[in-house]
């Protein structure tokens, strides 16, 4: 027998996957499925885009992240790739908002940890 946790948790997903962001993003997806080399490339970028927001040094990221802009500039301008990475974006805020949410109702005492981590 289920627990609320999981029948909730599953109604969540239920919910975010018929969620107007979710919608738009599956959409944006089977575009690309058409064009498994932009696919590719645009995997590139976002593995590219995740290294640098992840790995590099705090001081330098804001330049890093400028010159990157710079550079794939014109990969973005195609219109298939701005529209899947723009509902990417958006389903990810969706999601990071509810992770967000759930974690600040549940209070794991992690702010030492964290603190230690940034050191």
């Amino acid at each position: 027998m289920k627990d609320n946790v999981e029948i909730y948790t599953t109604s969540l997903v239920h919910v975010i996957q018929d969620s107007r962001e979710y919608r738009e993003y599956e959409a944006a997806k089977a575009k690309l499925a058409e064009f498994p080399e932009l696919k590719k490339q645009i995997n590139i970028y976002r593995r590219d885009m995740f290294r640098l927001q992840n790995f590099t040094d705090p001081e330098s990221i804001y330049d890093r992240l400028e010159e990157f802009e710079r550079e794939t500039l014109e990969f973005r301008r195609n219109p298939l790739v701005e529209e899947y990475l723009r509902t990417e974006l958006a389903i990810c805020r969706v999601l990071q908002k509810t992770a967000r949410t759930v974690m600040e109702a549940v209070d794991l005492e992690l702010d030492d940890v964290i603190w230690e981590l940034r050191d």
